[in-house]
């Protein structure tokens, strides 16, 4: 609005739970209270800054900033999760944490090597951090992932069906982690390695029961605009930004009726 022939700046500043500033972490969240996350039937427990919580997920904000003064929450129990993935999960908080501290070093998981950490304790961090509403460590599981499978090669690897079928079981079909499994499978199927052998073992158990997956391989085909008699085109997998996802946040995990928190 102009005012006596010059302008006045608006300024609107929003911020949200699950996108912290820099300067926020740093100057607050290591001062503020901790409190206790108990996970699984062995009841593992972790002392975390809660700040740290609540600031990157409105999961946690909720629980232990409540609207109900009379309830002071110092401790949550998460009964049905596992240990090892919530300990990634912290690993990830942390390190995002410190990494946003006004560093330039940007937190990567390491790509699994199938002993400390496998394909599928990253699938199940990205349907955790789904419960969590948490996208950024949706997409870090991903970009872990992104570099484990890599480009296309002649000797191309194929996810593990039974992996797929456990994220099309607790994912939505907007979740991009679908996309991004079945885009392998597909790029498998005409990597040069594999002329003339027959498909794995997992293919054949998993497409017998789970039909949505092996529609969703022949919708992606069809999207490619292939034309018959004409040479296949190279193939090259997107960059990993484009198995990302962004704000504002979509529902990708699947509700579980069995699923549970105790508030004691």
């Amino acid at each position: 609005m102009a005012s006596h022939g010059r302008s006045t700046p608006q300024i609107v500043r929003t911020i949200s739970v699950c996108q912290p500033q820099a300067a926020d972490l740093t100057d607050r969240w290591l001062t503020d209270r901790i409190v206790t996350v108990t996970v699984g039937p062995d009841e593992k427990r972790w002392a975390v800054h809660e700040k740290l919580l609540s600031t990157q997920s409105e999961f946690f904000n909720s629980y232990f900033n409540g609207s109900d003064e009379n309830i002071s929450r110092e401790e949550m129990k998460l009964p049905d999760e596992d240990p090892k993935l919530f300990a990634l999960f912290i690993r990830w908080l942390y390190g995002t944490a410190f990494a946003t501290s006004g560093g330039s070093r940007v937190f990567r998981f390491a790509v699994p090597d199938g002993k400390e950490v496998t394909i599928r304790d990253y699938l199940g961090l990205y349907v955790m951090g789904g419960k969590f509403g948490m996208i950024g460590i949706r997409n870090a599981a991903i970009d872990a992932l992104y570099t484990h499978f890599g480009e296309v090669r002649e000797e191309h690897e194929s996810p593990n069906l039974h992996d797929i079928k456990y994220i099309f079981e607790h994912t939505t079909p907007e979740a991009p982690i679908r996309r991004f499994l079945i885009v392998h499978c597909v790029f498998y199927l005409f990597c040069k390695g594999r002329q003339n052998m027959p498909l794995p073992d997992d293919w054949a158990e998993v497409l017998n029961e789970k039909g949505e997956i092996g529609y969703a391989m022949i919708r992606m085909l069809s999207e490619w605009g292939w034309v018959m008699g004409v040479g296949t085109p190279p193939m090259k997998v997107k960059s990993r930004t484009e198995f990302h996802e962004r704000a504002p946040q979509t529902l990708v995990v699947k509700a579980e009726p069995s699923e549970s928190i105790d508030l004691e």
